[in-house]
């Protein structure tokens, strides 16, 4: 559904994108966009909703490309962006803002007044309807601004911070929220909250200095080629070193009471199963034997510093 292919972005000397290239669709799952601030993400997220215009390279949305200005009317219809400082319009009653936001996408008579009418129970709007938005918490406001994002019932959905000054009950459903659209339509969640990612996204992309330094399933990405081995005996170090699928061995915490020690074995690949044996012919005993995984947060900090 969305395809960006070999996209630079410069302003002026600086180049804010260098040489992006992903594809996303529904199949994917929810896709995290990462980055530490300054990486890209921003731009990367406004070039495929055609707010920007490449400096080279092309994006297509559901085949159509963001370089052809007579794509950008019916891009923009398909595309539901939740911005991280999302303009509104603090004059409008919440209900005047959803019926602008569906009308200015196409969305008019009863579709527009079944579509509205979903868009306040699930977002939980019925007490505020007929509120300005200007006098509307900032939880309240960010819910206003993803019910007009949601209201033409997009097949590619963007959102930036979509929890951004949530209080925690809202977080979760915000995040149930993301999950269900996430089933039905292609869905790039852009967050710095990590756990957030873990627990929403099945693939993850990340950028650094303006190029993807990762694009993985999350599960894989935060599977670690290291074991952890809780074992006694003689010359443990020495025989697990001597097997070809380990690289290294190191005690990670001091002598237990009984004799026992933790060992952290960094491996030549990701295959713990073809270690298992290896450890129970080596002539220790062995209380523990578990595979590690890096949190996302290891992997972001190794990618991006």
């Amino acid at each position: 559904m969305i395809e960006v292919k070999d996209v630079t972005r410069s302003f002026g000397e600086f180049t804010a994108v260098a040489g992006v290239r992903f594809s996303i669709d529904q199949k994917s799952g929810i896709t995290g966009l990462l980055g530490p601030n300054g990486a890209g993400k921003t731009t990367t997220m406004r070039m495929i909703t055609g707010y920007l215009r490449p400096t080279s390279g092309d994006i297509t949305v559901g085949g159509l490309s963001v370089l052809d200005t007579d794509n950008l009317t019916e891009i923009k219809r398909r595309i539901g962006y939740l911005a991280e400082t999302t303009p509104l319009y603090p004059e409008m009653l919440v209900s005047e803002f959803l019926q602008f936001m569906g009308e200015v996408r196409g969305v008019t008579g009863n579709a527009l007044e079944q579509s509205a009418r979903e868009m306040v129970e699930r977002l939980d709007l019925g007490s505020h309807l007929y509120s300005p938005i200007g006098i509307l918490s900032k939880g309240f406001r960010q819910r206003v601004a993803l019910a007009g994002t949601l209201i033409h019932k997009p097949e590619v959905i963007i959102l930036d911070e979509p929890t951004s000054g949530l209080d925690p009950n809202q977080i979760s459903e915000m995040r149930d929220l993301i999950k269900e659209l996430g089933k039905t339509a292609t869905l790039v969640l852009s967050t710095h909250i990590l756990q957030e990612v873990e627990e929403l996204c099945s693939r993850v992309i990340i950028v650094s200095r303006g190029k993807v330094v990762a694009d993985e399933n999350t599960a894989v990405l935060r599977s670690a080629a290291a074991c952890s081995v809780v074992a006694r005996g003689q010359d443990i170090e020495t025989k697990l070193k001597a097997s070809s699928l380990i690289k290294s061995v190191r005690a990670t915490g001091p002598e237990m009471h009984d004799g026992f020690k933790q060992y952290l074995c960094e491996m030549t690949e990701d295959a713990p199963e073809k270690l298992f044996p290896v450890i129970a012919q080596a002539g220790f005993e062995v209380r523990e034997f578990s595979p590690v995984s890096k949190s996302l947060q290891t992997v972001f900090e190794e990618l991006t510093h």
